[in-house]
């Protein structure tokens, strides 16, 4: 495979990761108390915004054509980057 088609693997591989994780965070929530179950709800809310607008970009640089290619890359880059962002948030306030 080349860098291109590597890079896409490994990108849908990790959006479809973070998607198990907030699934999971989901379920835990059901367990919280109402004030933590808000809280969790505004964080799950922001995960799920990013979420989607990594997915966006990924399908734009799936359809990229070669000269296009590599700003959506950096687009991508970046939205990946929110979405890790917001997931590493979102578990360490369930961890207080």
């Amino acid at each position: 495979m080349g860098l291109r088609e590597d890079y896409q693997a490994l990108m849908e591989k990790q959006l479809n990761e973070w998607k198990a994780q907030t699934e999971r965070f989901k379920a835990g929530a059901e367990q919280l108390q109402a004030q933590g179950k808000a809280q969790f709800d505004k964080h799950l809310e922001t995960v799920r915004a990013a979420q989607a607008d990594a997915w966006a970009k990924f399908d734009k640089l799936k359809s990229a054509n070669e000269s296009a290619w590599t700003d959506f890359k950096a687009h991508m880059d970046k939205a990946g980057a929110e979405v890790k962002a917001a997931m590493e948030s979102m578990t360490s306030n369930l961890k207080k």
